[in-house]
């Protein structure tokens, strides 16, 4: 067998994994315990990436694509035959189950909009309940004592679920009680995996002359690793891979060897991945859903089969946790293989892709879903709005209060951008016309509405605080800047911002009592020094 390393070898290298399949390499124990270990640690201090599955505007496109799916799920009911598709049960919720919800920031996101558009809507009857999983206890805790997820808990929107992809069960709910299992659930269901399937494990195959081979992983680490599963070794693991033949008949699945044998019959000279567990996956919830399922992933990966062509030792990204890209070429070829629906986008994607999969026979072929699809993730989604972001963002000095706002507006009042954009914002709102301030101030109130904290860093209330006062809208600012100190302690410049709102105010007092604890957090503050002289000789102490 030959032997293929990923990463150079410097010494001497201490063995931790030998030759194993790849779904089954020591790999993936280290990255479940990272997760545990972790919790909501990893995307708090930013170690796992989120941004561009969990803002506000790519929310707002999978809601309408869930939303066109509903469409098509009620409009079932009218048709003459339709004994493949039953009309929804209105006594149990549509369930939207997310696979891995993270920090729960594309949940929150998501309900905020799609509750908005479904009571906006004829369907505003139809009990919708989004359920949040993952395997890890603590994250599940974590996202159970959020208090922006609680209103939707109360209402009966949201539930919580464990989950463990690697094996696909039957979910129980931990509000409500019910299980939701092929026997429970009535109504169609929604299924989102954002950043999912990179993170569990797969298969790799290399095809060499019509000639498949297995790839077998050997772990090892150039110091001696006293605890094999510690995942902190991930930071120093050396991954590299023996080819061993094999036949197209690799799994008992005869579905999963289908597709394996038609890659080895019309690709060459490449090496591909497997996604095993997310295939399984997607089963489960085809039997789970009595086949009337939507699937909507967005991930890095490889979409189309030219994509596949001369590609070499598999690409995996070590970041804390392991990531690797998703052969979505496969799973659309699984769910075609079916006889079912594929939604991509026409143009190749940058930096995100987003596909839906539609499962079982609609009247209608799901003609609201696609179209909602077209709309919302081809003509300009997550994927595009990103890479104009990445674009946007060095120049907000350049552009004007109205562009800024606008830009707010269609990201869905994204409070990352807000934080980007906060000195130009700042430069351009003082001097601003009173109708543009109000805009700003209406800005500032829907960001904080959207925004789900996780305890970043960036003290967004904070900053909100700073772009009120210097409009003048004090009392307003004393608001979020209360917001500040209650999740982020005493802090100096809160302090003094907010005594110099109540001496705007005329509440010297107020004023006083903030700048003295201005000082208390720093004596030698000159700017807190010199205010509280002024405002105890016009108190008269």
């Amino acid at each position: 067998m030959k032997e293929t390393p990923t990463s150079a070898s410097k010494g001497e290298s201490f063995l931790l994994d030998r030759r194993r399949r790849l779904s089954r390499s020591l790999l993936w124990k280290l990255q479940r315990k990272y997760f545990e270990r972790q919790g909501i640690e990893v995307w708090r201090q930013g170690a796992v990436p989120q941004y561009i599955t969990s803002n506000p505007f790519t929310a707002n496109a999978y809601a309408r694509v869930v939303f066109g799916f509903l469409r098509d799920c009620h409009a079932a009911a009218s048709t003459d035959d339709n004994r493949e598709f039953p009309p929804l049960d209105f006594s149990q919720p549509v369930y939207v189950v997310e696979l891995g919800a993270g920090s729960g920031r594309l949940a929150c996101h998501f309900l905020k909009v799609f509750t908005g558009i479904l009571s906006r809507s004829a369907l505003n009857a139809v009990p919708v309940c989004y359920v949040m999983t993952d395997f890890a206890q603590s994250t599940v805790n974590y996202w159970r004592e959020h208090p922006s997820l609680h209103p939707f808990v109360e209402a009966g929107q949201l539930d919580f679920a464990l989950f463990d992809a690697e094996q696909p069960g039957d979910l129980s709910l931990l509000q409500s009680g019910n299980t939701l299992s092929s026997e429970t659930v009535k109504n169609p269901l929604v299924v989102i995996a954002n950043y999912f399937f990179d993170s569990i494990p797969q298969d790799s195959f290399t095809i060499d002359s019509g000639q498949l081979y297995e790839n077998l992983v050997t772990l090892s680490s150039p110091q001696f690793e006293p605890n094999p599963n510690d995942p902190e070794l991930l930071g120093r693991i050396e991954i590299s891979y023996a080819l061993n033949p094999v036949t197209s008949d690799y799994y008992d699945e005869p579905d999963l060897n289908r597709i394996l044998r038609s890659y080895q019959e019309r690709l060459t000279d490449t090496t591909i991945l497997f996604p095993i567990t997310a295939l399984r996956c997607i089963r489960h919830f085809i039997e789970l859903s009595g086949e009337r399922l939507l699937l909507l992933s967005g991930d890095k990966g490889y979409v189309r089969e030219n994509s596949l062509l001369n590609l070499e030792a598999p690409w995996m990204n070590i970041h804390g946790s392991v990531s690797m890209l998703v052969n979505y070429h496969a799973l659309a070829q699984y769910v075609l293989n079916r006889g079912d629906q594929v939604l991509q986008t026409s143009h190749q994607h940058t930096k995100l892709n987003v596909s839906a999969f539609l499962l079982g026979k609609h009247p209608s072929d799901y003609v609201e879903t696609c179209q909602a699809f077209h709309e919302a993730i081809g003509r300009g989604g997550p994927d595009d709005f990103f890479v104009l972001k990445k674009g946007i963002e060095n120049h907000y000095g350049d552009l004007t209060l109205e562009q800024l706002l606008a830009w707010l507006r269609l990201s869905g009042w994204d409070a990352d951008i807000l934080l980007d954009s906060v000195p130009a914002l700042l430069d351009k709102a003082k001097s601003a016309p009173d109708s543009l301030k109000q805009e700003l101030y209406c800005a500032i109130q829907q960001v904080w509405e959207m925004y789900y904290p996780i305890g970043e860093k960036r003290d967004l209330a904070f900053h909100l605080g700073t772009l009120l006062q210097v409009m003048a809208f004090y009392t307003q600012a004393l608001d979020y800047y209360d917001h500040s100190l209650r999740s982020y302690g005493p802090n100096l410049s809160t302090f003094y911002n907010m005594g110099s709102c109540h001496y705007h105010l005329g509440q010297l007092e107020a004023a006083l009592g903030c700048i003295n604890q201005a000082l208390e957090v720093d004596p030698a503050f000159e700017d807190a020094r010199m205010m509280r002289v002024k405002i105890q000789s016009e108190i008269g102490i």
